[in-house]
């Protein structure tokens, strides 16, 4: 009997997640299959183990779903679409045409690509595609959708200084889980905090929801949603009223303290903050006393807060506290929104070749308004022709229905490059297989650590598919540009990226030891990341408290509390605010080919408090119809005595097809955008809620 030969590849989870988990993929040589797939035991955040999504990997890679081979859609647009399965020659000489006649006609702003996180992978995401928009001149494309409102506070205060990551949280007294459930959503946290509880450190979870995460804390505090800027500020005027503040520290490192002490912070009294949060004042009184006893604390707040029209403030208020304190002077203490604005920090010129748009200037669609932009009849030029891949636009889009009809027009030629067959490829003209992480090469730097790692391909690509960086190689030749960018290959590439004098997170790396380890620490300890020394990344190099940017943006200099909603009449019509988490079973749209993973996420669900249940006459397992002037969508109540009173949550970006009637909760967002960084208000949502 022949026997099978093994290898072992080191690679990488690329879905947009913090963890960024390091995989030990095993391959039977014999079938040319992966057969295994493990976690990192050796990988300091890893740990040997897997969330509950990326343990069936290889049920996403070996999926039936998958799209394997080029197609052409021979139906109408939508739903009912049909295609049939062409050669790559007939596919790209049928996108290239498209794409030189909307140039020729209407100009390369005509053309607009669109995409995100399908791929957290720096080359997937954000590398040769780049180049080849930047030669056409094509539109750009404003990437707001997840994180734009806490980064852009996060600037705006600290410069791009991302603060001590989530293994630095035993080190702490105090640990804050500010509106993240790590559960469900950053699950390699959760030794490091369990690992801080039994040193003796006191776990709060604050959130609206009751969480899985709420569970493990040894204190759950329920704000009302969009308050949390007013509680942030609350804890900074008792804090100080009680001389626990860091004077010391708040004159040598901070701009503006002394106008927010004086004219800020006594504003926000326990009986105000009581009045806006919905919070007892004795909650109040013992958060901010319980924080002020340690410098020794740490704050993980994460990205649903900034998805409140307030959401930019919120975090920006939060982040502060550490200032206030001085927990700072700890190198484990302080504020960690995420690592992205450092890990990311590579040399964009040499990656995305930017000068090879020359003169041209193009315009800026923020993605979040692709609905408005479809449909726009003013918009010069139009949009004629939009190139979709790493996004499901029909469902992770604001305002679905919008977006639907924009993508059903019958003059707008429409191209996605996808590995599964979502509810956007329905709408396109051509539908382009794209690949796995097991099936390419890329960097990855995650946005909840600080351990870059590379991702090298365990097995060949699937049917035809073709990684991003091949297709727009690919797309590139047939458009004729002859520039040598377009044929440098992915590891000459990485190498470029992983450049010390750029980024000092880099230095000690390299590609060759990345390739043989599969991952590696970033610099942390760098002398440049020294700012209790050498000052913060800012423009004076404190901490901003007194905010010109926010100032310009009529957000006012200072933090402070923003009422989410103002329309009272608004507010009497559709009196639950609608939360979209991320859920425990799916990110996004990803994994929902995944048989297994829909089994148990089972079906839409909306939880809601008792007493709004039962004035509804709604029974637990009911399904309910969920509306307002926007939109709709469906789903099965799960009655939570725990529920907030006028708060409902279901979950983000749920397979529209999935639903009753083919959208999810986006169906109810508007375009509207944040205070700061004009991301998306997906939880700034007024809703009814009546059984079906």
């Amino acid at each position: 009997m022949r026997q099978p030969k093994f290898k072992t590849v080191n690679v990488t989870c690329p879905h947009d997640c913090p963890d960024t988990c390091s995989l030990k993929v095993t391959v039977d040589m014999s079938i040319k299959k992966a057969v295994t797939l493990k976690a990192d035991k050796t990988h300091p955040i890893t740990r040997g183990y897997l969330c509950n999504k990326v343990n069936h990997y290889l049920d996403l890679v070996y999926n039936k779903n998958r799209v394997l081979y080029p197609h052409v859609r021979i139906g109408p647009k939508g739903n009912k679409a049909k295609f049939k399965r062409v050669s790559w020659d007939h596919a790209l000489r049928i996108v290239t045409k498209n794409l030189e006649e909307i140039e020729r006609k209407y100009g390369a702003e005509a053309i607009q690509p669109y995409s995100y996180s399908g791929t957290l992978g720096m080359l997937g995401y954000w590398g040769m595609s780049e180049r080849f928009w930047n030669k056409m001149g094509a539109a750009r494309l404003g990437r707001t959708i997840c994180i734009a409102a806490a980064s852009t506070a996060g600037i705006y205060t600290y410069g791009a200084a991302c603060g001590p990551a989530i293994d630095e949280v035993p080190n702490n007294d105090l640990i804050i889980l500010w509106g993240t459930n790590i559960v469900s959503t950053h699950v390699h946290m959760v030794p490091f905090v369990e690992e801080a509880k039994k040193k003796g450190a006191k776990i709060i979870c604050i959130d609206p929801r009751e969480t899985r995460t709420a569970a493990l804390c040894d204190w759950h505090i329920q704000p009302r949603p969009g308050t949390d800027a007013a509680l942030a500020l609350g804890m900074m005027h008792l804090i100080v009223k009680n001389g626990k503040h860091d004077l010391a520290f708040l004159k040598r490192h901070t701009t503006g303290y002394e106008g927010f002490i004086k004219n800020i912070l006594p504003k926000y009294t326990p009986d105000k903050v009581s009045k806006i949060t919905g919070l007892k004042k004795e909650i109040i009184l013992q958060l901010a006393k319980e924080y002020a006893a340690t410098k020794k604390t740490y704050i993980r707040p994460n990205y649903g807060l900034n998805r409140h029209r307030n959401g930019g403030m919120m975090v920006r208020a939060i982040m502060l506290l550490p200032a206030i304190t001085g927990a700072w002077r700890n190198k484990s203490s302080g504020v960690f929104v995420g690592s992205i604005e450092e890990m990311w920090n590579v040399d964009l010129n040499k990656l995305q070749r930017p000068d090879l748009l020359k003169d041209k200037n193009p315009r800026s669609i923020n993605m979040i308004k692709i609905g408005e932009a479809l449909n726009d009849k003013k918009l010069n030029p139009p949009i004629k022709s939009l190139f979709v891949w790493n996004s499901d636009v029909a469902n992770c889009a604001p305002d679905t229905t919008s977006v639907r009809k924009g993508l059903k027009r019958q003059d707008l030629f429409t191209t996605v490059h996808e590995t599964f067959w979502t509810d956007t490829c329905n709408y396109a003209d051509v539908v382009l297989p794209a690949d796995t992480a097991l099936e390419h090469l890329d960097l990855n730097a995650p946005y909840g650590h600080y351990y870059f790692s590379l991702s090298q391909p365990a097995i060949k690509p699937l049917g035809e598919s073709k990684s991003n960086q091949d297709l727009f190689r690919e797309l590139a030749k047939y458009m004729g540009y002859k520039e040598k960018c377009f044929k440098q290959s992915d590891e000459s590439m990485i190498k470029d990226m992983i450049d010390p004098k750029h980024n000092p997170l880099f230095t000690g790396i390299t590609y060759d030891k990345l390739k043989k380890r599969g991952w590696m620490k970033g610099n942390v300890t760098h002398k440049k990341r020294d700012y209790i020394k050498n000052g913060w990344p800012t423009k004076d190099g404190r901490i901003q408290i007194y905010s010109k940017d926010t100032k310009k943006l009529g957000l006012g200099a200072y933090p402070n509390h923003i009422e989410e909603f103002r329309d009272i009449k608004l507010k009497k019509k559709y009196p639950i605010q609608i939360l979209s988490p991320a859920t425990h079973q799916f990110i996004g749209n990803s994994f929902v080919p995944v048989e297994r993973l829909r089994n148990m996420a089972s079906r839409p669900t909306i939880e809601i408090s008792k007493k709004d249940a039962d004035k509804r006459k709604i029974k637990d397992g009911d399904l309910c119809k969920v509306y307002n002037d926007v939109g709709e969508t469906y789903a099965h109540a799960v009655i939570m005595d725990t529920m907030l009173e006028g708060v409902a949550s279901t979950q983000k970006q749920y397979r529209g097809s999935l639903v009753k009637n083919g959208v999810n909760v986006n169906a109810l967002n508007t375009q509207d955008v944040t205070d700061m960084g004009e991301g998306p208000i997906f939880y700034t949502v007024l809703a009814q809620i009546e059984k079906s």
